[in-house]
């Protein structure tokens, strides 16, 4: 007898569908808004094409949201291992990012336009920006990827789905302009999938995926910071490096030391018998 999957959450192949189908909807219905109402269309986009079918499909497909999107409060502990791990993850990224420029150099028209995208010159337009780049995308895409995608995939042996995650992550984040971006987010998101996944909570991505993004947002908007964090074409300042060797096993430790999650539904799945 085939093993029978738990009925609360989606099975590995409806969650892999489903972010394929809203991969495909953002790719075309996105372009579509953004070019017709520019930066509120990309802010269109993530709500009601990410954020507005994830809430359609736990519904319409009778799943436990609470389970398949983790919606668990977060311990003291592993909201200060997501902070630790964001820290040195961060940086850990520019610098892989700036080392792929050795093999793909990026157009200075892309540099450009990304400088551009992510700069602000005034308050508003930085409160904007954060909206736009940091909270909007840690709600919208955290719900898809780190809810119903890990959520789904809790099947698979942990290193698998974890792995998955971030690769699928990145994938959604190219395009034809910014191939150099899958690494760093991939990179990103499987150290953001590992902490969900262990401390059992959504709320620890949306944390460090808007820090991150964040990050980058007011850093570009500091005139004397920007040349000195921002150019991808540029190495980081060296200190940071030694700073995510220490943060991230830092982050790791912190959140390994509390208490194991209860039994997850990937555990519970496995031990129904099948023949």
């Amino acid at each position: 007898m085939p093993r029978t999957e738990h009925p609360g959450i989606p099975r590995p192949e409806q969650a892999i569908a489903f972010v394929a189908f809203v991969a495909v909807l953002f790719l075309y219905g996105g372009v579509r808004l953004q070019v017709r109402f520019g930066e509120a269309g990309v802010l269109a986009a993530e709500w009601l094409l990410l954020f507005l079918p994830m809430l359609i499909f736990v519904r319409a497909g009778g799943f436990d949201g609470r389970v398949t999107l983790s919606l668990n409060r977060p311990s003291g502990r592993g909201l200060l291992g997501a902070l630790l791990l964001i820290g040195g993850a961060t940086p850990a990224a520019w610098f892989v990012g700036w080392l792929q420029t050795f093999v793909l150099p990026i157009p200075w028209e892309v540099l450009e336009g990304l400088e551009e995208i992510i700069t602000a010159d005034s308050l508003g337009r930085l409160v904007w920006l954060l909206l736009l780049l940091a909270i909007t995308p840690a709600f919208c895409e955290e719900f898809v990827f780190r809810g119903v995608l890990l959520g789904g995939t809790r099947a698979l042996a942990p290193w698998r789905f974890i792995l998955l995650n971030g690769l699928v992550f990145g994938a959604f984040h190219l395009s034809f302009e910014t191939v150099i971006r899958f690494l760093p987010t991939a990179s990103l998101g499987i150290v953001i999938a590992w902490a969900v996944w262990r401390t059992g909570s959504i709320w620890t991505g949306v944390l460090m995926h808007l820090l991150n993004n964040a990050t980058i947002v007011v850093l570009a908007s500091t005139p004397h910071l920007r040349d000195a964090f921002i150019d991808p074409e540029a190495p980081p300042p060296l200190w940071l490096l030694p700073f995510a060797v220490v943060a991230l096993p830092a982050g790791i430790r912190v959140i390994l030391s509390e208490p194991a999650v209860p039994v997850s539904i990937s555990n519970k799945r496995k031990a129904r018998p099948h023949d």
